[in-house]
């Protein structure tokens, strides 16, 4: 009896010194936050961290990796290698082993959903949100057709082996705007990690990833009511995961009827079926990639791909419904 006692006493003295070393961190542990413009939008990284100093060199480092992520792949930076690419149309471009990596992964994600994600949608994405935007009218159906007779995820050829890709089309050109920020997101944790960071929330215009959590409760991030940006549908609480929203609300404009950034490529017009889809994956990339893809597939396809896969999202349709997936529940 003795001896249980003293062994009890032990398991006790213990538990309360785990409970002191807890609470010694949380309260000795500060909150690091930088914000800054990239990618087309604002990134912000907030760590959690008893030394300070490090907390800001893993900042710089993180910060580093997205603004190297973006000169990769920004559709607007003339130098960079999807400027390049598409440019280079037919031709061979030789690629960095990232650009490379996102292409297969967006390969995988069109394929997985029969075209509904599709990064050579490029075309028509000009022409809605530029043309369109610009002259305030609606397109011709030929001008649509035009368009979306660029668009094929099919006809980018990845040559995984050489780091070099081409299209076998005249015209086309790619966009990864609806997967480049989820990977940056990811590079920008590694960093962390590799700094020994353990506590961080990655957020670059709503790709959101968290690492560890947030003074021992999860991260949470409120999911907004796409008609009302003061509002919030619900709070989804991240346990070393990413969540990613797509929305009509994000890149729109009106004329007869709201039009957006999120095409279906299969009919060259904005996908109508859904006004917000949300995403939650251990991954960022997959997260973003999958957010639009569900987007554009609409309520019932979108949320059948979910449960295929497993997968946490949350779909707001068109007629203001929530479906939820069966592993959201």
């Amino acid at each position: 009896m003795k001896k249980l006692i003293a062994e009890l006493s032990i398991i006790s003295l213990i538990t309360v010194a785990l409970l002191l070393c807890i609470n010694e961190y949380a309260s000795t542990s500060q909150v690091v936050e930088r914000t800054e413009q990239m990618m087309g939008t604002y990134a912000t990284i907030t760590i959690r961290d008893r030394n300070t100093t490090r907390a800001n060199l893993a900042l710089d480092a993180a910060f580093g990796e997205i603004k190297r992520i973006e000169a990769l792949m920004s559709l607007y930076n003339e130098s960079s290698e999807v400027a390049l690419l598409n440019s280079n149309g037919t031709n061979w471009t030789t690629l960095s082993p990232d650009t490379i990596y996102v292409l297969k992964k967006a390969d995988y994600y069109s394929r997985l959903s029969n075209g509904s994600f599709d990064i050579t949608c490029n075309p028509l994405v000009n022409l809605w949100m530029v043309k369109v935007r610009e002259e305030q009218r609606m397109p011709t159906p030929e001008e649509v057709e035009e368009a979306r007779a660029l668009v094929g995820y099919e006809h980018l050829i990845i040559d995984e082996d050489l780091n070099r890709a081409r299209s076998d089309k005249e015209g086309m050109s790619i966009t990864l705007g609806g997967i480049a920020p989820g990977y940056a997101v990811d590079c920008a944790c590694e960093k962390l990690l590799e700094a020994g960071i353990k506590h961080a929330l990655v957020d670059i215009g709503g790709d959101i990833r968290a690492l560890g959590d947030k003074n021992g409760v999860p991260w949470e991030v409120a999911l907004q009511n796409p008609r009302n940006k003061e509002d919030y549908i619900t709070i989804v609480k991240l346990d070393n995961e990413s969540v990613t929203t797509s929305g009509d609300y994000e890149r729109y404009f009106f004329l007869k009827e709201r039009i957006h950034h999120i095409i279906n490529p299969k009919t060259g017009y904005s996908a109508d079926e859904c006004m917000s889809t949300t995403v939650i994956a251990q991954q960022c990339i997959d997260a973003d990639a999958l957010a639009t893809a569900v987007f554009v597939l609409g309520p019932e396809e979108g949320k059948a791909l979910l449960d295929e896969l497993g997968l946490k999202g949350l779909i707001i349709s068109a007629d203001k419904q929530i479906i939820k997936s069966t592993a959201f529940q």
